[in-house]
């Protein structure tokens, strides 16, 4: 079994010998009634225990655990078993299980056959959390953020940067709103950090948030920082023992004030604009879209897209956000 501990859910299982309603029910109900997971969030990576003499069912036998699940099981209640940890996400268990009747004959040699055999075991685990790490880089959020209004970051628990939008890599570059020092997101505003550390924890670990927004001051900009939990990118049916880490996504909106100033004459020179392109960009730099921008400039919303294909071709950008990072470059 993969154990997400803190989430209280079971990544993955990979089960002999037990019928598959029996796993199901353990799964979706029995799994966070297990007096046995207590134990094992207490024990050491890489140690074989024995149950009956480490935590002995007996001790839960009243349990709704033990007399519906169990005990009907008829050969599963005692075992030796094996923790091997990927990360807080990835607890992976390996057990093997007996019925206590069998125990005394059984403990010493299954516990020395699982101590033979773990460091196989943990070879496997180490490949499959190297296969995580891969699909982690295969599957990206890069095509949705990019269509992000804002500032859009993928960061993990330890609001460890993933992945970030082209506004969001000018937001890093100005680092006046926030930053990645180390690699990792930080807002400036003492409260605001606060409130992401605490709510980053919050959703990563499955739980609900009083808030998933705030406001804060930027001198003269108001923004809104925002925070949601990541759908999980694993493909349905695909067995996965150590599955990919949570992540949320901040995104950071400019709600009033503060526009943007372009140094217009070094964007002409750099690239070639004319007037009216340079005015665009300067629209767009300041979070508009397109259909704002042709009543702002007076002109169709067709027209504006053509123009801005122009603008595109001329500084070598290919979307709206790109350009947008590229722009800032030229922000007085």
């Amino acid at each position: 079994m993969n154990y997400d501990l803190p989430r209280g859910l079971i990544n993955a299982s990979f089960v002999e010998g037990i019928d598959e309603e029996s796993v199901e029910t353990y799964r979706t109900h029995y799994a966070a009634l297990n007096p046995w997971l207590d134990y094992w969030a207490a024990s050491p990576s890489g140690e074989v225990r024995i149950s009956e003499r480490d935590s002995p069912s007996s001790a839960f036998r009243k349990s709704e655990f033990y007399n519906d699940w169990l005990a009907p099981q008829g050969n599963m209640t005692a075992a030796v078993g094996l923790r091997l940890d990927v990360d807080a996400h990835n607890i992976i268990h390996v057990a093997w299980h007996y019925s206590e009747s069998n125990a005394a004959d059984y403990d010493e040699p299954a516990a020395a056959i699982l101590d033979n055999v773990k460091g196989t075991f943990a070879d496997a685990v180490r490949a499959a959390a190297l296969l995580r790490d891969g699909v982690e880089h295969r599957l990206r959020f890069g095509a949705v953020i990019d269509r992000i209004d804002g500032a859009a970051l993928l960061v993990e628990r330890d609001r460890r940067i993933r992945e970030v939008n082209a506004e969001a890599i000018a937001g890093l570059q100005a680092g006046d709103v926030f930053s990645g020092a180390g690699g990792m997101l930080h807002l400036r505003d003492a409260g605001a950090q606060r409130w992401l550390e605490e709510n980053i924890s919050r959703l990563i670990g499955g739980l609900p948030v009083t808030a998933a927004s705030t406001v804060i001051r930027n001198e003269e900009r108001i923004l809104r920082v925002s925070l949601t939990a990541a759908p999980d990118h694993v493909e349905r049916g695909f067995p996965a023992l150590v599955h990919p880490r949570p992540v949320v996504l901040v995104v950071v909106r400019i709600l009033a004030g503060g526009e943007a100033r372009i140094d217009d004459t070094s964007l002409r020179f750099a690239f070639g604009l004319s007037t009216a392109e340079v005015r665009l960009c300067e629209v767009l730099a300041n979070g508009y879209s397109l259909a704002d921008a042709a009543e702002m400039l007076g002109i169709s919303e067709g027209t504006v897209r053509q123009r801005v294909k122009v603008v595109f071709q001329k500084t070598g950008t290919h979307r709206q956000g790109e350009l947008i990072a590229m722009l800032g470059r030229f922000r007085l």
